[in-house]
């Protein structure tokens, strides 16, 4: 069952670009990294590209793996977590945008 944030995510990439494929992280019925969703950006000849926050996506799976029974710090995993497998995956051309804030 998606989650009422990434139903909210759907709905403004379907209906701002109703013909585009716009490749969003996480899972399908939504997780942590919804909460680092900040928007849209249009990059000439790529189209609509999803752009997130990454420090709210890293403070959004810190909490996560906070409930895990790892002995590690849930920051540091989340950092590493999110460096290697998320802002550094290739996904093809739609690949979402990942930005640091000043």
């Amino acid at each position: 069952m998606k989650s009422a944030r990434r139903k909210a995510i759907d709905e403004f990439c379907g209906s701002g670009w109703p013909d585009e494929e716009i490749v969003l992280f996480g899972r399908a019925e939504g997780d942590a990294y919804d909460e680092g969703f900040l928007g849209i950006g249009y990059q000439q000849h790529k189209g609509p590209l999803a752009i997130y926050d990454r420090d709210k996506c890293i403070d959004a799976l810190a909490r996560e793996f906070a409930t895990s029974d790892s002995p590690h710090d849930p920051y540091t995993d989340a950092v590493e977590w999110f460096d290697f497998n998320t802002a550094g995956a290739w996904v093809g051309e739609q690949t979402p945008l990942v930005i640091t804030r000043l």
